[in-house]
């Protein structure tokens, strides 16, 4: 690491942290730029995860909960920051820091030779939002269920290929309708419907998202869409049902939806997704990570694949490679009101015992105005209990039982999550505040 000089290190620093995807990320700036200063300063072999935790975050071995865990998953972070920083604007930099897998100290190597010239390169943005979802859009999917009878003809503007061959969405979407006016109201209903999934603990959201994508099945019954989002719905139901028939019920036709959809589209994310969402429904949860993460790798900027497979690994009990999936798609920059990633990376965070992360993630995706639900305000509040804040916590939980006053958590979580025990952590937690089961639960109030 000699070939360079401290200079031309601090440059290679310095233009990771003018990172876009690194603006308010203070603590892994602050990592960074820790482990580059101890580097320079000779002290690079003596860096650790225990020293990183104490210098870097303040964090004491004494609160109980093991410090390491926490430098262990912002290392990941890291990695994928480098990895994406370095594919995209990034992507001429001379030198390249990297963070090896099982240490953290950093390396410094060229670029690899024959790149592409600066001036013929076009960066392009690693995230491909889905099209803009508007309120005229959830007007029109709730329509689509209620007032299917009173629906108005489908009328198409000739889009000529110059006004749409810069816009891929528009390519696709004039090719869809070649096929027919029917298929593409359908393709943009799936769309539509898909982005009402999250948050999945809402059941009568889940029962008009089902509706919805049954709807598609019919307008088109040869689009994948329509099956993949139908076994997503009908197994997220199953999977917030206590046992019942009616849980086997929705388990089964999950199944079958997805079998569906996977023998129209085998090579769809979104197929191998929704058959994962199927398997956990089915409590096959080997299979469900596993065809979780070949569907992230068929598309990795999807975020409904990423949440998707961020809920498997969480609800397994998988929880570092749920903060992993999580945190690749905020740094993919997918939120705005449609993606759980904040929500699922601050559960897993709980469960890592990390509970300053837990209630940082919370509050992020209440600033962003991600989904909400009541075990995302129940987490929120066992984290501030485990840390002794008595009286914040306390302030949370009546927030919770003011938006949510007959919401059955216990069961929801117990439904939910593969291991009993990883549920009643969380149970624990708001019971020693207080909080009583209500008197009134019933299946469909879940």
């Amino acid at each position: 690491m000699s070939q360079f000089s401290d200079q031309q290190k601090r440059e290679a620093l310095a233009r990771l942290l003018d990172d876009p995807h690194l603006e308010g990320a203070e603590r892994l700036r602050a990592f960074l730029t820790y482990i580059v200063e101890e580097e320079l300063a000779g002290r690079g072999a003596e860096i650790r995860g225990k020293t990183i935790a104490q210098d870097v975050y303040g964090r004491d071995p004494a609160e109980g909960v093991d410090p390491e865990n926490v430098v262990r998953v912002d290392a990941r972070r890291l990695r994928q920051l480098l990895e994406l920083h370095y594919e995209g604007i990034g992507k001429h930099d001379p030198i390249r820091l990297h963070i090896d897998t099982g240490g953290y100290r950093p390396r410094f190597d060229m670029a690899p030779e024959n790149r592409e010239k600066p001036e013929q390169a076009n960066v392009r943005n690693p995230w491909l939002p889905f099209a803009a979802f508007t309120l005229g859009g959830v007007v029109g999917a709730i329509l689509a269920v209620y007032l299917v009878q009173n629906e108005p003809a489908v009328v198409q503007v000739p889009v000529s290929e110059n006004n749409i061959s810069s816009d891929p969405n528009l390519v696709q979407r004039a090719a869809i309708y070649e096929k027919s006016p029917a298929a593409l109201q359908a393709f943009n209903l799936a769309n539509q419907a898909r982005s009402m999934i999250f948050p999945i603990f809402d059941r009568p959201r889940q029962l008009l998202v089902l509706s919805v994508f049954e709807r598609v099945i019919e307008l088109d019954p040869d689009y994948f869409g329509g099956y993949a989002g139908a076994a997503q719905a009908s197994a997220t139901l199953a999977v917030l049902s206590a046992p019942s028939d009616e849980k086997d019920t929705y388990a089964k036709a999950a199944m079958e939806f997805a079998d569906e959809a996977v023998r129209l589209s085998p090579d769809q994310a979104w197929s191998q997704s929704a058959k994962s969402w199927a398997y956990f429904a089915n409590r096959d949860y080997e299979a469900a990570i596993t065809l979780g993460r070949r569907a992230s790798k068929l598309d990795a900027t999807d975020g409904a694949v990423l949440d998707f497979l961020g809920a498997v690994a969480l609800f397994s009990g998988e929880f570092e490679e749920a903060v992993e999936i999580a945190d690749r798609q905020s740094l993919l920059g997918s939120s705005n009101q449609r993606f759980a990633n904040r929500n699922l990376s601050g559960a897993a965070h709980f469960h890592l015992g990390d509970y300053h992360q837990t209630i940082e993630s919370f509050e992020a995706a209440k600033q962003f105005g991600d989904p909400l639900s009541a075990p995302s305000l129940a987490y929120a509040t066992a984290a501030m209990s485990a840390l002794g804040l008595e009286k914040e916590a306390r302030a949370k939980l009546a927030e919770l039982e003011r938006a949510w006053p007959d919401a059955p958590v216990d069961m929801m979580l117990k439904n939910i999550h593969s291991e009993e025990a990883n549920a009643e952590a969380v149970v624990q937690q708001l019971t020693q505040l207080g909080w009583e089961k209500p008197s009134n639960l019933r299946s469909d109030n879940q």
